[in-house]
């Protein structure tokens, strides 16, 4: 799991051949690449992989490149995702491609404010809400194990009330006027109806994933399909699964 991968132009190929369904494709800087650089870096994936896509993320939010989540400042970003959208309509000229963008838990309350706002202002089609944590607050592991693990992101239960917090911010901010992808912490159908609730417009889950098998997304969709029928409301329209 995570932003290790082979490159855009191996994620092309491997993609000429990509089976039925829809494919989202998520890019960032590479670690190499100077924060200087960045832009150039992200145009060269769009570029590269737009075509293939059915939606395209600009992920500002790992926290395992360095300098990637600087590109959050609005000052940053804004150049990023107008450059990202030039490329790919250069790319895809017959088929507009959605371009979302994928933002951290650990911004404050007023970053995610200006992100939204950058959202409406420039058109983008959608928000990930949220990535991996670098806050270590609240583990039951000793302190001393955690920080021997070292640096990086947290999933699962340690972002699950962050991201809820972030999600809710977000849809109120921005209304119904953007798509929302709720992510972080979602394990069961009680966390996925959390998330429909609070505004999402779908929901991804990987740990739970993990964790849980290949049958846990027809799990959680039948649990949560359950809930939504004893409560007098329909999975329809009230946002969809996905893993």
């Amino acid at each position: 799991m995570g932003f290790n991968n082979d490159g855009a132009d191996a994620a092309a190929h491997r993609l000429v051949r990509r089976p039925s369904g829809l494919v989202g494709v998520n890019i960032g800087k590479t670690k190499r690449v100077a924060e200087a650089d960045a832009i150039a870096d992200f145009t060269a994936s769009a570029e590269r992989l737009a075509p293939f896509a059915d939606y395209l993320v600009v992920n500002v939010s790992s926290p395992n490149t360095p300098g990637l989540r600087n590109l959050q400042a609005i000052d940053k970003l804004r150049p990023l995702l107008v450059a990202v959208r030039e490329a790919c309509d250069l790319a895809s000229p017959m088929r507009r491609v959605p371009l979302l963008v994928k933002i951290a838990p650990d911004l404050a309350d007023d970053d995610i404010d200006s992100v939204a706002d950058l959202a409406l202002e420039l058109g983008l089609d959608g928000i990930i809400a949220t990535n991996t944590t670098i806050s270590r607050a609240g583990l039951a592991t000793p302190e001393a194990e955690v920080t021997a693990l070292g640096a990086g992101g947290l999933s699962g239960a340690p972002v699950k009330a962050r991201a809820l917090d972030v999600l809710r911010r977000l849809r109120a901010r921005l209304g119904t006027r953007c798509v929302l992808i709720a992510v972080g912490g979602i394990e069961t159908a009680d966390d996925a109806l959390a998330r429909i609730t609070a505004g999402a417009t779908l929901i991804q889950s990987y740990t739970g994933f993990i964790y849980g098998g290949p049958g846990w997304p027809r799990s959680i969709h039948r649990e949560l399909a359950k809930k939504l029928r004893a409560a007098g409301r329909s999975l329809t329209g009230s946002g969809s699964t996905s893993a």
